[in-house]
Parts: C-alpha cells; structure tokens; sequence
C-alpha cells in the first residue's frame, strides 16, 4: 500500500478528532463557560484532550469560520466578545434568512411539515411545564427554527441559517438568562402563533410574528451588554 494511502485511511480519523474538540469548545462557548475575550491556548487543550496541536488548531479554524472565535497573529486565539454593532448584524441577518424561508414555507409546506412544527412547540410546552435547563431550552427553540427553514426546501437558506446558529445561540441563551419568566410566558405562544399562521398560509401574520420573536431575543442581548463598549 502506498505511504498516500496510509495517508488516506489515517485521515478520517484527526478529522472526527477536530470536530469532536470543535463541538466541546463551541458548547463551552455558548453556555458562557469560556467567556468572551477569554483566550484559548492551543497547547492546553491538546494536553486536556492527550492529542497534538494539529485537531485543535482545526478546531478553532472551525469555530474561527463560525464567528465564536478570533485569531491574531503573535496573540493567539480569543474567544468572540460580541458587540452591539455585531448583534445587530447577527439579528438581522437571521431575520432576512428566515423571512426568506417562511415566503417558501407558506408555499410549499406539506400538511406533515406544519404537524412536525407543530410537534416541537407541544415539546417545548411540555418543557416549560417541567424543570429545565438554559442550554436545553436554547436547543429546542433552535430546533424549531432550524425545521422551519429545512421544511421550506430553500437548500441556501438552511445552509446560511446553519453557518450563523453558533452566533445565533448565544443571543438566545442571553436572552433566556436575562428574561427567564418573559421567555417562558410568551416562547409556547409566539411559536404557535407563527405555526397557526402558517397553517392559514398567511404569510404576512407568520412574518410578523416571527419579527416580534427575533426582536425580543436581540434587545435582551442589546440591554444586557449596554454600557460595554466594543474593546472592553
């Protein structure tokens, strides 16, 4: 066997690496256990994890293409501390994104399309009922807003969403920590709004609702970071 080979079978096995460190340190970022600004040493967490320096650095050229984190030469690597200019990028960037997948849903969703919607906010009902976490509440609202733009069949659309959930994430679990009863109260009922609308192919009510929801996720990020300016 040739030494390009070797090469080939040994490959896969540093990239599940590198995705695995990438999932560990993304999740650490967006449940704020790596505080923004905070540096990452490459070295560190290749001794943590008992590997090279190689996955790690592919890791963080991920999360680098993710926006969580910023590299400079001579410096190292740092996690993102995100602005108020960057959050309402962020948002609205999101918001053309999945005004763009309700016009396709509101065309094209199937009736099992708009019950598996349905499905995910009789979940988060059910969540809200129960004990739960910040993480764990993130994660289903995302869930809904991920089904919603691959049920549109706007291949473009879901991958753009996909390519800015990171960011995406930590504005709702700062959202959520800031207002826990607000979003507790009013998540079950705007998703459900925005189903029934949806339901009634009413697009202009599906876009309002969706507009108040993305709204109140990015003035909670807004106000919680008022006062701090972009190189604190």
């Amino acid at each position: 066997m040739s030494e390009a080979s070797d090469l080939f079978i040994l490959a896969p096995p540093s990239r599940v690496l590198s995705e695995h460190i990438a999932a560990e340190l993304r999740e650490a970022i967006i449940a704020d256990r790596l505080k923004a600004g905070q540096r990452i040493v490459e070295r560190e967490i290749a001794e943590a994890m008992q590997t090279s320096r190689g996955p790690v650095r592919d890791a963080l050229l991920q999360l680098e293409s993710e926006g969580l984190v910023e590299r400079y030469a001579h410096r190292g690597t740092f996690v993102m501390q995100l602005s108020n200019e960057d959050a309402e990028e962020i948002h609205s960037l999101r918001q053309a994104i999945e005004s763009l997948a309700l016009e396709y849903v509101a065309k094209r969703a199937t009736p099992a399309d708009l019950e598996e919607l349905d499905d995910l906010v009789t979940e988060m009902a059910t969540m809200i009922a129960e004990d739960y976490g910040i993480s764990e509440a993130a994660e289903l609202d995302m869930a809904f807003h991920r089904a919603l733009c691959r049920v549109s069949r706007h291949g473009r659309a879901l991958a753009a969403w996909e390519a800015l959930s990171g960011q995406t994430r930590i504005l709702l679990m700062a959202r959520i920590r800031r207002h826990p009863c607000d979003f507790q109260d009013q998540v079950v009922a705007w998703h459900r709004r925005l189903v029934a609308a949806l339901r009634e192919r009413n697009l202009e009510q599906a876009q309002e609702e969706l507009r108040r929801h993305l709204a109140a996720t990015f003035s909670a990020f807004s106000s919680s970071s008022s006062g701090r300016s972009d190189t604190d």
